[in-house]
């Protein structure tokens, strides 16, 4: 039995945006810069370091698509680096002069490099440019959101450069032409973030533009890839805010029995693990499983070597522990701490990897598997990066013996480590800064993940199809060595909300998972499909335990993060993540997984929907049948889902 669900109807539940004056160029760009959201490598040629001037032209469609129907009023104009990106900025341009105009030249008939040519309002195409205004710009700093912040922001009323712009009247195209007479003060020792441009091509784009370092020059260099920018206006269409459709997974999974546990995070996610974790073994010497507590003792900066051990990018660092260390699953005397965020417990374990993705944390699949490790935060470090901010930047390992025999401490500790996409060089620090320590007792086997100074948002890393910018937890990696087989999915957790938990003795099936697909545009390989208009998505769940005779697809507008349990409705260890009032979306007897009925997004302007917020999680309900077992003998880890632009 199927039961289809209307978004139009959740929407009227949830609420609406009303339309507002701001809109983004391009209308597909609220999110990301690829699909992926992996390396989207901005440019520096639009603001530069040094003089210059530049000219974009982005077609009318943009604006048609965001309802906007006539003559508006465009009063700021704005400018973001590259998305999960974090930067100090502080550079500070002066007498810049800043036009907008409308013409007839689109993003495929802009086929001249020449500044003046681009402004004539002689045939066959036509310009009429704006008032000329005149300010200085000082770039703000870059938080690393996805989409990042708009660190450039003019206001056009206030240097009387604001224009009447129709995109649909005789010149639909907007002209934005902006001269830098100087560079900017303070661009040496603070390095200007790649301002972020678009990469899809011009059919998608729908945008080009054309730049030069030399103010005064009569051409500049073509470029299909003009930079994101932001506009405010007054007049009709547009939307109260730019909001992009992301997804988020929260609650735990059950079903399944794994040694594993993890978080993953994706570009621009808000860091939010603080207080740091600890994980008690439940026998010392011959650890079962982990109980997994939220908070650890504060990050000991006086427990580091008189140098760092490693400064490298990519890095492993070789460490004698003087004990044995006994973890779920076996014992290592040796360490192995990577640059990148993890320690492994093998000693013959040799990549540092810097590009996570799940598949390589649970065993990966080549002849040389990988096996257990720790990670307080995989990610694409370099070491080195922040040695100008503090001399004993870097990777440090070291065990205290102060207690005596049987007392070590073993401190691995990442100090003002900065990520391989941030600057560095002479004067150049500090932008992404990270600090944080495991810490490993011999007596107790209890492990400590401690976070100090740590970004707000989490950065990009590795470019690798299939990745996440970084995972936080414990595995076991491959069990049973080349022949063996990988840890089973235990399913992603919101560490920040879902403490304390337990791991388990490894079994031979992972909790159940849930992802979202989504048609015609199948989304990036860290976000799934996602929803704005156009789209279509359902929902997969994956490791439903043979012979379950029925699952349930429950949607709904209110989530609960983590979850809750609920005594002969809920089996022990099973969290309902949603309202007991979701809607039932789907039913299926004898699941292998669901995704058949679509929940679809309407295409075009609608501002109604913008910012509703649906919650999704897979339920099996075997206990309709056999009332020995709870209603809701098993469930999915949930999704949150928000309707956005694109």
């Amino acid at each position: 039995m199927n039961k289809p669900t209307s978004l139009l109807a959740l929407a009227v539940l949830a609420g609406a945006l009303g339309a507002q004056q701001q809109l983004v160029l391009p209308d597909h760009h609220n999110l990301c810069e690829s699909q992926t959201q992996l390396s989207n490598f901005g440019s520096t040629s639009w603001w530069r370091t040094t003089a210059g001037r530049f000219q974009i032209v982005y077609d009318a469609a943009h604006f048609l698509n965001a309802g906007v129907t006539g003559p508006v009023t465009i009063t700021r104009l704005k400018f973001r680096g590259e998305d999960a990106e974090i930067n100090d900025g502080g550079q500070v341009y002066s007498g810049v002069t800043v036009e907008l105009g409308s013409t007839s030249l689109t993003s495929t008939t802009m086929n001249t490099t020449t500044f003046a040519t681009n402004r004539a309002p002689a045939l066959p195409n036509t310009t009429t440019m704006g008032p000329l205004g005149t300010t200085p710009v000082t770039v703000a700093p870059s938080v690393g959101s996805t989409p990042n912040n708009w660190n450039i922001d003019i206001d056009l009323v206030a240097i009387g450069a604001a224009i009447t712009f129709n995109p649909t009247g005789a010149e639909p195209s907007l002209l934005i032409d902006i001269t830098l007479p100087t560079a900017p003060a303070n661009a040496a020792p603070l390095a200007m973030i790649p301002i972020q441009d678009s990469t899809p091509g011009v059919p998608l784009v729908r945008g080009r533009g054309i730049n030069t370092a030399t103010p005064a020059a009569l051409t500049g260099t073509a470029s299909t890839a003009p930079p994101v920018v932001g506009l405010e206006f007054t007049g009709p269409g547009g939307y109260t805010a730019a909001i992009p459709a992301r997804n988020t997974w929260y609650g735990a999974g059950c079903g399944g029995s794994p040694s594993a546990f993890y978080q993953t995070y994706v570009n621009g996610d808000i860091w939010d693990n603080g207080p740091g974790f600890t994980m008690t073994p439940d026998n010392v010497l011959a650890p079962n499983f982990y109980n997994v507590s939220a908070g650890a003792p504060a990050v000991d900066p006086t427990k580091i070597g008189a140098a760092a051990l490693s400064i490298a990018d990519d890095a492993l660092v070789t460490h004698t522990l003087g004990w044995t260390f006994a973890y779920p699953g076996g014992s290592t005397p040796t360490i192995k701490p990577s640059t990148n965020g993890f320690v492994w417990l093998d000693a013959t374990m040799v990549t540092s990897d810097f590009s996570p993705t799940l598949l390589e944390w649970l065993g990966n699949t080549s002849t040389t598997p990988n096996t257990a490790r720790f990670a307080p935060y995989w990610h694409d470090f370099n070491a080195g990066r922040n040695t100008g901010l503090n001399p004993l930047a870097g990777l440090h390992v070291i065990n205290d013996t102060a207690g005596g025999p049987g007392n070590t401490i073993t401190y691995v500790t990442w100090l003002n480590v900065g990520e391989f996409n941030s600057v560095s060089g002479v004067g150049i620090f500090g932008h992404a800064d990270w600090t944080f320590q495991v810490v490993m007792y011999e007596a107790t086997g209890v492990v400590e993940f401690r976070y100090g100074t740590m970004p707000i948002h989490i950065g990009s890393s590795g470019a690798t199809v299939g990745g996440s910018s970084g995972i936080v937890g414990f595995t076991r990696g491959r069990i049973g060595g080349a022949a063996g087989l990988n840890s089973v999915d235990p399913q992603n957790r919101d560490l920040s909300s879902e403490t304390p938990f337990s791991t388990a003795v490894e079994g031979a099936t992972g909790n159940i998972g849930l992802t979202a697909v989504a048609t015609p545009i199948a989304g990036g390989v860290q976000y799934g499909g996602r929803l704005f208009g156009g789209q279509s998505v359902t929902w997969n769940a994956s490791n439903i335990p043979a012979g379950t005779l029925l699952g349930a697809q429950l949607i709904d507008l209110v989530g609960l993060n983590p979850g809750v349990t609920i005594p002969g409705i809920t089996a022990p260890g099973c969290l309902l993540s949603v309202s007991t009032g979701a809607l039932l979306h789907e039913i299926t007897f004898f699941p292998t997984g669901t995704g058949t009925v679509p929940l679809a997004i309407p295409a075009g302007y609608n501002p109604a929907l913008l910012g509703a917020t649906i919650f999704a999680q897979y339920v099996l309900l075997d206990g309709v049948f056999n009332p020995a077992l709870p209603l809701i003998s098993g469930s999915s880890n949930a999704m949150q889902m928000t309707v956005g632009l694109w």
